[in-house]
């Protein structure tokens, strides 16, 4: 009887970030109560039955450490001000954790946590890298969504551009970006549709 072996863990990579200040949901989304959990507890357990902790970067505001630690202590938490645009926080985690394999982005705040959506765009890659695609998007209805799946090739160059002006979807009209049709509603939801459904 051969013994079985363990369940590896993919290698991708995954930045999510948390740190913002939720103004309009009344306090920080990281910490908004879902399913009996906060929404970031949410999102850290599901991406650990997938990814090691040491490919999830999380940005979060300066004073969580103690609170995101009791989390998962291996899981890569980036303090960044709450006030800077998505972009920064992007690239402050990409500075941090340099892309070495595809990675997944997307907001805490987004319920994307359906593991056959994971698996549909990672089983894209080997495909995108064969045409030369720098990110992959899930879609559904022509219209894409979250996470965004972003070749390793793109952190050299997003860590050049300007956080104050520049915006990731805008940027990805200029690249080589691909689709995958995804029947998952999920990837256009955020807290306020989840707040109206819930």
């Amino acid at each position: 009887m051969t013994e079985k072996k363990p369940l590896l863990k993919s290698d991708l990579q995954v930045y999510l970030l948390a740190g913002g200040h939720g103004k309009r949901a009344g306090g920080p989304k990281a910490w908004l109560p879902v399913e009996g959990v906060t929404l970031l507890e949410k999102q850290i357990a599901f991406l650990l039955k997938r990814y090691a902790p040491e490919n999830i970067a999380v940005t979060i505001q300066d004073g969580w450490q103690k609170r995101c630690l009791k989390i998962d202590p291996k899981v890569v938490w980036v303090p960044e001000d709450p006030r800077d645009p998505p972009m920064a926080a992007l690239i402050t985690l990409i500075k941090k954790q340099p892309i070495r394999h595809w990675a997944f982005f997307y907001h805490v705040d987004m319920p994307v946590w359906e593991p056959e959506l994971f698996e549909m765009l990672e089983k894209a890659v080997p495909a995108a890298e064969k045409e030369g695609l720098e990110a992959i998007a899930p879609s559904q209805g022509g219209r894409k969504g979250h996470p965004v799946l972003l070749a390793p090739q793109v952190g050299s160059v997003l860590v050049t551009l300007d956080p104050a002006k520049d915006r990731l979807d805008e940027w990805l009209r200029t690249r080589r970006e691909g689709t995958i049709e995804v029947p998952f509603s999920c990837i256009h939801d955020n807290w306020n549709t989840m707040r109206q459904v819930g």
